[in-house]
């Protein structure tokens, strides 16, 4: 019997797509070439006027990413076990069930991990990584990819590269959440 991949996936820009994640490159280099920030870190928006402001970025993701139905799929025949992974901060949490229900999702996912008391999202991601010892986990986020793949550990760290990113070196990088899970499922069927 082949053992089942647990592979975690984050939310915004790996199942859902968001236009907005591009400008993370550009914020990335403002912060660590112009500031001199070098630590990972993220802000946590700490207002009421932040936090619409935050969501209102978070509501882009309207639409699943290409490659959700191939991911339907390959856990209804069991040959993965997905794992949702989100660092979404906890006042987001309602608008992420909904967005689940309302595209048929939930159901997909073993756990659904939300980061209730909105730790450093490397950190919380890294933390339920090691929880379920997951084989691999989906991420768009390049800081947060360089800091797991970092880690003396087993699992594998796929990156959904997006435009402006694109030119930076990753192992296991793709275009979007299709081409990552083919290559998973060709993993699978190389090892029967």
């Amino acid at each position: 019997m082949t053992k089942i991949l647990k592979v975690g996936f984050d939310f915004d820009g790996v199942v859902a797509y968001n236009p907005f994640r591009v400008i993370r490159a550009p914020v990335t280099f403002l912060k660590q070439n112009i500031l001199g920030v070098k630590k990972l870190q993220f802000w946590y928006p700490q207002k009421r006027w932040q936090q619409i402001f935050w969501t209102i970025l978070h509501e882009s993701s309207v639409f699943p990413a290409k490659g959700v139905d191939l991911l339907k799929e390959v856990t209804k025949e069991e040959k993965i076990e997905a794992h949702l992974v989100t660092a979404r901060y906890s006042f987001l949490d309602d608008r992420l069930y909904n967005w689940l229900d309302r595209h048929n999702l939930r159901k997909i996912f073993k756990t659904i991990n939300l980061n209730k008391k909105d730790e450093q999202p490397h950190l919380f991601k890294e933390k339920i990584i090691e929880k379920y010892k997951l084989d691999i986990f989906i991420e768009d986020n390049l800081d947060i990819v360089n800091h797991l793949h970092k880690k003396k550990w087993n699992t594998r760290i796929f990156w959904i590269y997006n435009l402006l990113d694109r030119w930076h070196p990753h192992p296991y990088k793709y275009p979007f959440l299709e081409k990552a899970i083919e290559e998973i499922v060709r993993q699978i069927t190389d090892k029967k």
